[in-house]
């Protein structure tokens, strides 16, 4: 009996000298992230209309997607894209492309799908904008 109360005793000084999965979840240096003013965006070409160049960043942030996918979670996949194009291309691109006369269907797809691939981290499906 008394070799039984000492293993239980010993049994449980053990597991109290163990740190609590709290305890080891909280054992972390936070990360610092770098503030807006920082960071200079780099942009790319993605299409013209005319002689004018429309670019978009060549590295979206990660905010972007998220914003993107909490959107499409409320509303809907299409209602969420045009925020997202909006602010991948900025106000002046986005007015380009809606006041387009030229701009046809596999254009904009093309275009739609490049931001959603860049935003996302998708794999970008083969081919060129048909011009």
């Amino acid at each position: 009996m008394a070799s039984t109360t000492r293993q239980t005793t010993a049994a449980r000084k053990r597991a109290a000298a163990k740190p609590t999965s709290t305890e080891e979840a909280l054992a972390f240096e936070p990360i610092r992230i770098a503030s807006n003013d920082d960071i200079e965006v780099q942009r790319v070409p993605l299409f013209y209309i005319g002689d004018d160049e429309y670019t978009i960043p060549k590295s979206i942030p990660p905010g972007v997607a998220l914003q993107f996918l909490r959107e499409a979670r409320d509303h809907g996949r299409d209602i969420a894209t045009a925020p997202l194009l909006t602010r991948v291309l900025g106000e002046d691109a986005y007015e380009a492309l809606e006041q387009s006369k030229a701009l046809t269907e596999e254009q904009m797809e093309w275009i739609v799908d490049k931001v959603l691939d860049l935003a996302l981290s998708r794999k970008p499906k083969e081919g060129k904008a048909q011009r």
